[in-house]
């Protein structure tokens, strides 16, 4: 009697990836991909950058100039001057719908769509238009949320009618796109041997704190090097590592963005303090937050970003920005310390000081989110859920 073997078929899933810079939004989705690419083709959309170099390793890549975008975030919805940014993504149309084209052209038998945030919503709902299959809507930010708004009401029905599923990466961002048997929780996860990582804890008298991240204006980290160069004026010993990269852009669009004041990267000459030490872009996480006693995150964002969790993987306590005392990741004296005022120096300097004068909570507070981490940021757990996410809407439609 002979045995047949049969190959099983791997399910293409088209992901676009609207963000080219170097993200959390980016580094997030590379930890699921690497670790589902066994079970799926990734078909992926970007524009040409960071993003598209990363992707390269994970599928085929199609590189559009642009992406259209169209951007309801709590941080950077369009509010005077940005409403200018809308020229640019009726420019961008083009190339989505051309690319899309393409994709269905060269690529066969699509069978999901996968949006890695909700920003790239107008390309998503094309794409949909196009292939006819399933869309999920990945929701990284907080979405803006008015009800006095016609652009925000009108933004939420869309997503409402378009998305089959949407995916909230923590309860803080679900509370802001909770529609109804459409919205569930996907936790972000590092790909890492937890127990692998030991950081040596030698007494010395500089505080060692960490940045990492995009070096954007609303991210904080001007004020941050502003906060921390008064500190060391009074005498304070301190050593500010940063770890990130800045938003590309070609001359013309640089130079108007700088023109109109809407640019958001900060200003390279700020990292030539001579208390920072610039690492700039860092594959390899684990050297940076080997490098640092304490994380500050002080966003405008309210929200707490991928480095959250991560460091409570590494131990490591934080600092961030949020309107209120607990969050999905953060709760207030526990695994790190919360202050409200996004442009307050005086705010940022009272908690860096908090473990400056109380080195021991540093050990106390790192290992309080390693426990935060370990618990809701469960990589095999996580990964089986958006296979099953992914398997339930491909059953849906077959």
């Amino acid at each position: 009697m002979t045995k047949k073997f049969f190959l099983k078929k791997k399910y293409k899933i088209l992901f676009i990836q609207p963000i080219q810079a170097f993200s959390g939004s980016l580094k997030s989705s590379e930890e699921y991909i690497k670790n589902l690419r066994n079970k799926f083709n990734f078909i992926f959309l970007t524009q040409k950058g960071f993003s598209s170099k990363i992707l390269k390793n994970y599928g085929k890549v199609f590189v559009s100039y642009g992406i259209c975008k169209f951007d309801n975030t709590q941080n950077s919805h369009y509010v005077g001057l940005r409403w200018i940014l809308i020229i640019r993504e009726f420019f961008y149309l083009f190339f989505s719908i051309f690319n899309l084209l393409k994709i269905k052209y060269f690529i066969k038998g699509i069978d999901v769509i996968h949006l890695n945030e909700f920003t790239g919503l107008p390309t998503a709902i094309i794409a949909k238009l196009i292939f006819n299959k399933p869309l999920i809507v990945h929701v990284r930010s907080l979405n803006y949320k008015d009800n006095k708004s016609i652009v925000s009401n009108l933004y939420l029905k869309i997503l409402q009618k378009f998305a089959d599923r949407i995916i909230a990466i923590d309860k803080d961002v679900l509370e802001t796109v909770n529609i109804k048997n459409k919205s569930i929780i996907l936790r972000n996860i590092l790909d890492i041997k937890y127990n692998h990582f030991k950081k040596s804890r030698k007494k010395k008298n500089i505080l060692k704190i960490g940045y990492i991240g995009t070096l954007v204006k609303y991210k904080g980290i001007e004020i941050l090097i502003k906060a921390v160069k008064e500190l060391i004026t009074k005498g304070y010993k301190i050593q500010l590592t940063i770890a990130g990269s800045f938003i590309q852009r070609n001359f013309f669009i640089k130079k108007i963005f700088q023109y109109l004041k809407i640019d958001n990267n900060i200003n390279e000459k700020l990292l030539k303090n001579k208390f920072i030490k610039n690492l700039g872009f860092v594959k390899n996480i684990e050297k940076f937050y080997k490098k640092i006693d304490l994380l500050c995150f002080p966003s405008s964002l309210n929200a707490t970003g991928r480095q959250i969790f991560e460091a409570g993987i590494f131990s490591i306590p934080v600092i961030v920005c949020l309107k209120r005392n607990k969050s999905d990741g953060v709760i207030h004296k526990y695994n790190g310390l919360i202050y409200s005022n996004f442009f307050s120096t005086r705010q940022l300097q009272e908690k860096i000081l908090f473990f400056y004068n109380n080195r021991k909570q540093i050990k106390i507070m790192g290992n309080n989110g390693r426990k935060i981490a370990i618990k809701r940021n469960i990589k095999k757990k996580n990964i089986e859920r958006l296979n099953s996410i992914y398997m339930e809407q491909i059953k849906y439609i077959n």
